[in-house]
């Protein structure tokens, strides 16, 4: 097995609960500031609509930081270009594309599309009724335009969150984090114990 195997095993299948030591890595080495970033697998635009999704779907808030003070973005535009095989990242391209055809970007002008655009089509998508979600996930389906979308969100969303959630900055200052764990206590809440935080791993 080749380390990208390894890496998309651990990666994108999103049922980890550790991550491996060459994920970790990749995602710290995400510091480019965002208002520099150069995507190395998207476009410019891209990156921007990528950025512009992400921090709807995890914004800053008064007691966290935002997945773009993380490096979110970079880090999803890293793992794709880095760990997707050929097939995987003509169809996430596909997707942003689709995105962009959703938005009514025309000639990568982003100056008439809102945050609010960006809001209703995360709205559309990622709201859905079951049996919208159904339709998008049924296999006979997965050509159709919103299927693709759908998928294409639903992937950033998830991405999103692990990422996130693995980040140095708040696994140890947001999560609750003990870099030496001590005895295991066993029937008692979280609310107890972590005032209601997850562990970080």
């Amino acid at each position: 097995m080749n380390r990208r195997d390894v890496l998309k095993g651990l990666g994108l299948t999103l049922g980890y609960t550790v991550a491996a030591p060459s994920i970790l890595s990749l995602l710290h080495s995400c510091k480019t500031e965002p208002k520099i970033w150069a995507p190395q697998f998207l476009s410019i635009t891209e990156g921007t609509v990528l950025t512009n999704l992400v921090d709807l779907i995890l914004p800053k808030t008064e007691s966290s930081p935002g997945a773009l003070e993380v490096n979110v973005p970079e880090f999803i535009d890293l793992f794709v270009f880095k760990v997707y095989e050929d097939e995987e990242k003509i169809k996430f391209k596909k997707g942003i594309e689709l995105i962009f055809k959703a938005l009514n970007i025309v000639d990568d002008n982003l100056s008439v599309i809102k945050k609010e655009d960006y809001d209703i089509l995360l709205a559309k998508y990622l709201r859905s009724s079951k049996e919208q979600q159904k339709f998008y996930g049924d296999k006979h389906n997965e050509d159709h335009e919103d299927a693709i979308i759908f998928n294409t969100l639903t992937n950033i969303r998830n991405t999103s969150v692990w990422a996130y959630k693995t980040s140095e900055q708040v696994g140890e200052h947001v999560l609750a984090y003990d870099p030496i764990p001590g005895e295991q206590i066993g029937c008692t809440s979280l609310e107890n114990l972590t005032n209601g935080k997850a562990w970080s791993i």
